[in-house]
């Protein structure tokens, strides 16, 4: 479409683009300037942190703007405590009767803001409160009674969280108390119980470890010699005797009694530079050499003893001496042999106890560690107790800064903002009712139109021709519309203002 179109729309459908934003204008306007007027009245609260509250438990930590609007904010404006304010301050009178206690309670929360600006724990913090009502005084009342409320809920809502604190702190106190005492319990018997198998204590181990196996090995060396000697007593004791005299035989005995002799004193000269003198199987070998001495003593008085008959050649003859070595070595084999088995079981005993020992000291560095813990858990708890019950003491200062006062002048409404708006928001449904008609309406209104819709060219056109009479009827009409429109437009801004109001 053209400019020039627009123009046309508009020259045809200005009636409906005036009446309309005249009936909005008009609306508006009276609602507007039969509004009350509205008071707003703000009492300042300022907030002053305790000094030297910089060490105080998350009591007074989480006394910042958020909690303070969600948890004190609600508890003043619950019904219960704006309830009895109705009365107190006898608000809303005009309503009495009308409308429920519920629905004032909710127009008192709906005027009243609260607004927490917060500058921080170490710095001043203020809580603005302001109320809203068409009476000046009104609105004041209202909103000193309201920092009031809002100033004792604060108060109580602060002892009551440092009492709880304080309890949840002493409960706190009490199991971590018991769990200390638990773990030191479990330290002390697992030190008390395997205190050989602590670290200070290997080396005696390592030490038994290593005399014992010497004894072990010294012992074995002992139990081969003694077999040796056996098996070499028992071949000479199986052979058959030769035509050999009594004396003879004395004089081989005695031969391997001197030899068994040499081989103890030797054993005896090696024990005694590992062991010493007073080790107690030094002193059983010094004996078994006195002994063996004493019989080769014997031996040799008896072969100065008369001759005895010579045994016969092939026959086996029976040597009670040589026996008796025999015996006497299997004796002492069976002692070494039951002596080695005690031996071992006590190095074994070593062993499992240094194996067990790292273990021993993996758990025990554990419960020391948790025993650490709780300790220091522990300590922090007891500050924490005193801190709360500072904090419930002392905490922080409230008071008004500023008082509310009557205002001098409404906060609203905004009159001329709204007859300016309503104006613009008139003329805006106006040109839309204005382009609706316009697609609406299916008449030929121009030549353009008509040879658009034969698709021929017009020859010429005929004008509309009004007389002067109905010029006249014309502005009758006009003016009818006009002043028919503000009548019903001011009715409705009547009607309007009474429902808001």
């Amino acid at each position: 479409m053209q400019i020039i179109e627009y123009l046309d729309l508009l020259r045809r459908r200005r009636s409906w683009i005036i009446l309309i934003c005249l009936g909005v204008s008009v609306s508006t306007g009276v609602v507007a300037m039969r509004l009350p007027s509205v008071y707003r009245a703000e009492t300042t609260i300022l907030v002053n942190p305790e000094k030297g509250d910089d060490n105080l438990v998350s009591v007074t930590a989480g006394w910042g703007g958020s909690y303070r609007l969600s948890t004190v904010r609600e508890q003043v404006m619950s019904p219960t405590q704006l309830g009895p304010l109705l009365d107190e301050l006898k608000m809303y009178p005009e309503l009495r009767g009308k409308v429920t206690t519920r629905e004032l309670v909710r127009r008192i929360e709906s005027a009243t803001t609260i607004e927490f600006q917060d500058a921080g724990r170490q710095s001043s913090s203020l809580i603005h409160i302001a109320f809203t009502d068409v009476d000046r005084d009104r609105a004041a009342q209202a909103a000193n009674r309201i920092a009031s409320l809002f100033i004792q809920k604060n108060i109580k809502a602060r002892e009551q969280l440092s009492s709880e604190t304080s309890r949840w702190l002493e409960n706190q106190l009490q199991e971590t108390k018991q769990q200390l005492e638990g773990k030191e319990h479990t330290l002390q018997g697992l030190k008390s119980r395997y205190v050989i198998e602590l670290a200070e204590s290997k080396q005696p181990h390592l030490r038994a470890m290593k005399n014992l196996r010497d004894q072990l090995q010294l012992s074995q060396a002992k139990v081969d010699r003694d077999r040796q000697a056996k098996v070499h007593l028992q071949s000479m004791a199986a052979k058959p005797a030769p035509a050999i005299d009594r004396n003879a035989q004395t004089s081989s005995s005695a031969s391997a009694l001197q030899a068994r002799l040499q081989k103890l004193e030797a054993l005896m000269k090696d024990m005694v530079a590992r062991f010493g003198p007073n080790y107690p199987d030094v002193r059983k070998l010094r004996n078994e050499i006195n002994q063996l001495k004493a019989e080769t003593e014997s031996e040799k008085s008896a072969g100065d003893a008369p001759d005895l008959p010579a045994a016969v050649p092939g026959v086996k003859t029976h040597n009670p001496a040589m026996e008796a070595e025999i015996k006497k070595l299997d004796q002492d084999i069976e002692a070494q042999t039951k002596a080695q088995t005690e031996l071992r079981k006590q190095i074994q005993f070593h062993v499992g106890k240094l194996q067990q020992a790292p273990v021993l000291e993996q758990q025990i560095a554990e419960v020391m560690s948790d025993y650490d813990s709780l300790r220091n858990h522990y300590s922090e708890l007891q500050e924490k107790k005193v801190s709360a019950q500072m904090a419930g003491g002392a905490g922080e200062h409230i008071e008004v800064l500023h008082a509310a006062v009557p205002p001098e002048s409404p906060n609203g409404p905004k009159r001329g903002i709204m007859i300016i708006g309503g104006v613009f928001l008139g003329l805006f449904c106006g040109l839309g009712v204005a382009v609706f008609v316009e697609m609406s309406d299916g008449s030929v209104r121009h030549e353009r139109e008509a040879s658009q819709i034969f698709g021929k060219a017009v020859l010429a056109g005929i004008p509309k021709i009004t007389s002067s009479r109905e010029r006249a009827w014309a502005r009758l009409s006009i003016a009818s519309l006009t002043l028919g429109t503000a009548a019903l437009a001011s009715a409705l801004g009547f009607f309007i203002s009474r429902f808001l109001a």
